[in-house]
């Protein structure tokens, strides 16, 4: 189990670094205020045992771990973009915050401009039978330490850490 982990730490750092290094080729967009804009969810809930756990989902397209996350529609709220995303996706229903807990840029497909999103907190309230995306991406509950080693984006793996190591602990478990 102690070599599997430390596996999936090197993989991880690896992906990290080269992530880093694609994401400072896109600079200049970001200076230049050339990016996508998109609301994701961190969806949590608590186990037994009163420890938090967050939800990840895998993209279609690379099989990266990741959160619900995608375009705002015309006139849509941000934090109502965050709530549809978690249900087209990862069919979950659950109380959202009107406001984001931080952000976080990635690249997609190697094209510019990168994309910033949005991240909003969920408290997990149910699952529904049917949704958009159902059977294109797998869903894994994980605490937020395993989150934070799982994705590969610097700024989402600190908003994981943040929630494991802060106050925003305490709302996780409540």
């Amino acid at each position: 189990m102690l070599k599997w982990r430390q596996r999936r730490l090197e993989v991880s750092l690896v992906s990290t670094t080269d992530y880093l290094s694609e994401l400072t080729s896109k600079a200049p967009d970001l200076e230049e205020d050339r990016q996508m804009l998109q609301c994701g969810t961190i969806c949590h809930r608590v186990k037994k045992g009163n420890e938090p756990e967050v939800l990840l989902l895998t993209s279609r397209d690379t099989g990266r771990w990741i959160i619900p996350k995608g375009y705002l529609k015309r006139n849509e709220r941000p934090h109502k973009c965050a709530e549809r995303e978690a249900l087209e996706e990862a069919g979950v229903t659950g109380k959202i915050g009107k406001k984001p807990i931080g952000s976080y840029t990635y690249i997609k497909h190697h094209k510019r401009p990168p994309h910033v999103v949005s991240v909003f907190l969920m408290k997990f309230m149910g699952e529904v039978d049917h949704f958009r995306e159902k059977g294109q991406r797998t869903r894994r509950w994980v605490s937020p330490l395993e989150a934070a080693d799982l994705v590969v984006e610097t700024e989402l793996q600190r908003l994981f850490r943040r929630a494991e190591l802060s106050n925003k602990c305490t709302s996780l478990r409540r």
